[in-house]
C-alpha cells in the first residue's frame, strides 16, 4: 500500500540540514532585497562568498576558492561576473606573473558594506531572540561542523 510507504514527518524531528538550509535561505532573501534596495540590481547573496573571502589588499582566485570552500571553476565564474560589472579589478601579481590579484573596486566595497550591515543587523536581532551566549555557542558549533571530516556511510 502506498500509504504505508509514505514518509510522514509528523512523528519525527525536522532534519538539521533542512533547518540550516531554511535559515540560510531566509538570510539570503533578506540580503538580496537589501542589495536591490541599495541599487545593486546585479549582485545576489550567491556572490557573498567572494566578498567575504577577499582581503582588503587583494587575493588570488585560488585563495578565494579555498577560503570560500568552492571549486576554482565556480569561483572563476563569480570573478568573471563581478569583474565584468565593475565590482572587482585584477592586477598582475608581482610574485607570480601567471596569477592576478583581485581587488574590490569602490563599487565592490559599497556592496560589501551593504552586506556587512545587513548581516550585523541580523546577528544582533538573532542574539536578541535567543541570547548572545546561544549565538556564540551556535557559531562555534557550526564552525566545528564545517571543519569536521565527516563522510556519509556508503550504501
Amino acid at each position: 500500500m502506498v500509504k504505508d510507504r509514505t514518509n510522514s514527518s509528523h512523528d519525527r524531528l525536522v532534519p538539521l540540514g533542512t533547518l540550516l538550509s531554511s535559515a540560510a535561505r531566509r538570510l539570503s532573501t533578506d540580503l538580496d532585497r537589501a542589495l536591490r534596495d541599495a541599487g545593486f540590481q546585479d549582485v545576489r547573496a550567491a556572490h557573498a562568498p567572494l566578498f567575504l573571502a577577499i582581503d582588503s589588499d587583494g587575493s588570488t582566485a585560488t585563495e578565494l576558492a579555498e577560503r570560500a570552500h568552492m571549486s576554482k571553476q565556480a569561483m572563476g565564474e563569480l570573478v568573471r561576473y563581478l569583474t565584468d560589472r565593475g565590482y572587482l579589478t585584477a592586477i598582475p601579481n608581482p610574485a607570480d606573473r601567471r596569477a592576478r590579484i583581485l581587488q574590490l573596486t569602490d563599487r565592490g566595497n559599497d556592496v560589501l558594506e551593504v552586506g556587512l550591515s545587513l548581516v550585523g543587523t541580523f546577528d544582533a536581532w538573532f542574539a536578541e531572540q535567543v541570547g548572545a551566549r546561544k549565538v556564540d555557542d551556535l557559531r562555534r558549533t557550526l564552525q566545528q561542523i564545517i571543519a569536521a571530516d565527516w563522510q556519509p556511510p556508503r550504501a
